[in-house]
């Protein structure tokens, strides 16, 4: 079986079951492949190192790596075609301290295809996006963040200019436009903004917070009158509200520039993957900020998915603290 069927083969594997990643693990005389999806790990195969070579060096020269190099760090993406669809596929290379390559694969579907985001949550939140200011999407790796800011920007795209600045690119959408942080020709977040307020979008979605000088050009154009979309690290809704404090955002600015934040996670239920969002509108922050009253929205979603029987104790436990 030549190296092209092989990746072929995994990768039509791999959307058919709607993997986000594929893993190539050294070990000690073989490789093992680890897929993941959005509810569990599993292994896919031990391949011998030949095998394994001839796959990577494939998909190294699709990505438009150095075959030959298997040491430093590289990254790359290329186009797979699945059922009339292109899947855009991110490859992560890099050798370990005893000088064997390992590899990471990630599959990014069309939002429609596998999305997470169903219309209710879009509609529910569709007023708040039509506002000026900024709203703020906090979860972990694969919580449906920007599939939902995207489709919220779908919606408003049809009445106003969309932007996008993110790193990488992760969804494709014709419609908005679209530019990919790179920090080696001076592309930052920072100033890939700046850049982009002068092109006067509506709205702005931005990948992500990370340090002070986005948070601030972030809250500056909420506060001059776009709508900004974000996301940002946080274990909860109010702890998103101390990140911003500790990356120089003053109360008044927080009260005056940030309409909405939510803590969400991809929960498994009986039934499918449900995403649970915790939110707080523009009066909670002022109220948090003042008082620092809190609430327990989160755990009361998840008692009530758990006394309804749509998730198991387990499931509970395990996404109970976030």
């Amino acid at each position: 079986m030549t190296a092209e069927t092989m990746v072929n083969n995994l990768l039509t594997e791999a959307c058919t079951n709607k993997i986000s990643d594929i893993y190539f693990l050294p070990q000690a005389n073989f490789y093992h492949l680890e897929a993941r999806n959005s509810l569990q790990n599993y292994t896919v195969a031990d391949l011998n190192s030949d095998e394994t070579y001839a796959m990577m060096n494939y998909l190294k020269f699709n990505s438009g790596l150095d075959v030959s190099e298997r040491r430093r760090s590289q990254k790359g993406a290329f186009n797979f075609v699945y059922q009339n669809r292109n899947i855009f596929v991110r490859i992560s290379s890099v050798g370990d301290f005893k000088n064997r390559e390992s590899m990471v694969i990630r599959l990014i579907y069309p939002q429609e295809f596998n999305s997470p985001v169903n219309e209710e949550i879009v509609q529910n939140l569709l007023p708040i996006a039509k506002r000026k200011g900024m709203m703020l999407f906090s979860g972990p790796m694969g919580s449906g963040k920007t599939s939902l800011m995207y489709s919220l920007g779908r919606q408003l795209s049809m009445t106003k200019k969309i932007m996008c600045i993110e790193d990488p690119i992760e969804i494709v959408e014709d419609n908005f436009l679209q530019l990919q942080v790179n920090a080696e020709a001076g592309m930052t977040y920072e100033e890939l903004i700046k850049t982009s307020l002068r092109h006067r979008p509506e709205v702005l979605i931005i990948g992500e917070i990370r340090d002070t000088q986005t948070a601030k050009q972030a809250i500056q154009a909420a506060i001059c009158g776009y709508t900004v979309m974000t996301t940002i690290h946080g274990k909860s809704k109010y702890l998103i509200i101390q990140r911003l404090q500790q990356l120089g955002i003053d109360q008044s600015e927080l009260v005056n520039a940030v309409n909405f934040i939510s803590y969400q996670r991809l929960v498994p239920t009986n039934y499918d993957l449900e995403l649970f969002i915790d939110k707080l509108d523009n009066l909670e922050i002022k109220k948090f900020l003042e008082d620092k009253i809190t609430d327990d929205n989160w755990e009361q979603q998840l008692k009530k998915s758990y006394q309804q029987g749509r998730i198991n104790a387990e499931i509970y436990q395990e996404f109970l603290y976030g």
